[in-house]
């Protein structure tokens, strides 16, 4: 893995690196001029960035299954991506952002294809919104996705045995949730390690939550304390790989510092941890599958270290 920079997110002063992002130079400076507030004219800004390269995409070499159901409701359903003539590869189940309330598996299909080509079966799922999905629903839905892999991934060349959850955003809370609350895990799941990527809501007990996005999930009156990952995550101890962008809006800033600590605190060493210079809460997913390496590599290092047999 190279080099990880502890960044502001855990208060430390951040040594200078190279970014990735400089293999995509004309993003790069634009992203810089966006700042780290998460308002519409950034994410559209961001996206419309990466939507030429995402457009230009193809499934060569692959083998994609999508649209397949692993629940009754219409937002139930997953992609797989995986090499062709893949056998018994690891498996990633990504769970997209969205602030809850939306986003798409097809959004993640940049980060399908990276990983398929990587030699891993790739599986993107979406999950219902809130409000009319609440807390812990979210988890749920990446039980029943799991509970698909499981019984066919076999099928796509992949081990389901050898899973790792991951997510972004809002998605990083469901895999979270799953990953830390043994109540609602299935025995046996085949999930080994969790990779969360600008973790969120990971304390709620500290903040306000947005009426638009976090409290339409956690509901008005959840019990914030109960709610909270940091007070779950006694439960299963999976490895960790915690992820964030350099230029995090200052919630995700403080979210992802507590996550970091907490986990600490847990096993008596810090978890495995990166941050994407140069990127911001949009980019840190958006960039996967261009020129610019900058997170990707380390996730694919995570997952195949925890993999290994």
């Amino acid at each position: 893995m190279k080099p990880i920079i502890l960044a502001a997110a855990l208060g430390l002063a951040a040594p200078m690196a190279q970014a990735q992002v400089a293999n995509t130079p004309d993003i790069a400076a634009a992203l810089s001029g966006l700042g780290s507030e998460l308002t519409r004219e950034m994410v559209g800004a961001t996206m419309q960035l990466y939507g030429p390269l995402h457009a230009a995409e193809t499934n060569d070499g692959l083998t994609v299954t999508a649209d397949q159901a692993y629940g009754e409701h219409e937002r139930q359903r997953l992609d797989v991506y995986a090499p062709e003539g893949a056998e018994g590869l690891p498996v990633l189940l990504f769970v997209h952002g969205g602030g809850f309330v939306r986003g798409d598996k097809a959004g993640a299909a940049n980060i399908g294809r990276w990983f398929a080509r990587h030699g891993v079966v790739a599986v993107a799922m979406n999950y219902r919104y809130a409000p009319e999905s609440s807390f812990p629903m979210g988890a749920e839905d990446v039980a029943g996705a799991l509970a698909w892999i499981r019984e066919n991934i076999a099928a796509s060349g992949g081990d389901p045995a050898r899973i790792v959850i991951a997510g972004n955003s809002a998605g990083s809370v469901h895999v979270g949730d799953y990953a830390f609350r043994e109540e609602l895990q299935a025995e046996d799941d085949g999930v080994v390690g969790a990779i969360l990527i600008s973790m969120p809501s990971a304390n709620l007990s500290d903040h306000d939550l947005d009426p638009q996005r976090d409290l339409l999930y956690f509901g008005e009156d959840g019990d914030r304390a109960a709610q909270s990952m940091l007070n779950a995550l006694q439960g299963r101890t999976m490895p960790v790989m915690v992820a964030w962008a350099e230029h995090e809006p200052a919630l995700i800033v403080s979210q992802t510092r507590q996550l970091v600590e907490g986990l600490s605190a847990r096993d008596g060493a810090l978890p495995v941890m990166a941050t994407a210079m140069g990127h911001n809460h949009i980019s840190i997913v958006e960039h996967i599958g261009t020129p610019d390496e900058t997170l990707a590599p380390d996730m694919l290092e995570f997952v195949q270290a925890v993999t290994r047999e």
